[in-house]
């Protein structure tokens, strides 16, 4: 990481920081209904075997909805040691708070096989319009999906108020596939005219 890449997003990072200290009040904010999404994306839910979801904290958005409508397992990142893991879970119950005060699915239940999960929801500080992701900095997700041969198609998950035209990056930054906020649902590999708008 080059030292203005590295300067350029911890800023990026402070700015969105103090924009949610300001914006605290503001009610929780779900994300588009999927009857909204594009028919393409409806069907790789419907088919997937496992989707990996997240629990917000701060701004994210929240999944409930969403979570309530899907017709296959879900399961959730759990922090061990510099890594994620991903545990089944699908029940409040079953969560416990962990590191960085994130609730995470309990160690008795059942560990998911990365190549067991067909969609991903990457939750982020902020994305740009090419789909990278500017995370909270500690590169979970990076390593995640850098150690895995075959990805999992990704659904980038943000407020509508932090996607960016484009921000710095690095070759190991992750760059996914769609964009999901709380008003559209756009297909990052296609043009513009994919966008759906609640």
């Amino acid at each position: 990481m080059s030292e203005n890449t590295r300067r350029a997003k911890a800023l990026m990072r402070r700015v969105l920081r103090d924009r949610r200290r300001d914006t605290s009040q503001e009610a929780s904010r779900s994300v588009l209904d999927i009857e909204k999404w594009p028919q393409k994306w409806q069907d790789k839910v419907k088919t997937a075997r496992y989707i990996a979801a997240y629990m917000p904290i701060d701004e994210e958005l929240h999944l409930d909805d969403l979570l309530r409508s899907l017709p296959v397992k879900t399961c959730f990142p759990r922090v061990e040691g510099d890594d994620i893991v991903f545990y089944e879970a699908g029940e409040a119950d079953m969560f416990e708070t962990g590191s960085f005060s994130i609730p995470e699915p309990q160690t008795d239940l059942p560990k998911v096989d990365p190549s067991m999960i067909d969609l991903v929801l990457v939750p982020g500080m902020a994305y740009d319009l090419s789909g990278t992701r500017l995370g909270r900095g500690k590169g979970y997700y990076d390593r995640f999906f850098g150690s895995l041969g075959e990805r999992p198609a990704c659904i980038g998950v943000v407020a509508e108020k932090n996607v960016f035209s484009a921000f710095p990056k690095d070759a190991w930054d992750l760059s996914v596939d769609a964009l999901l906020t709380e008003a559209s649902f756009t297909e990052l590999s296609d043009t513009k005219e994919n966008e759906v708008e609640q």
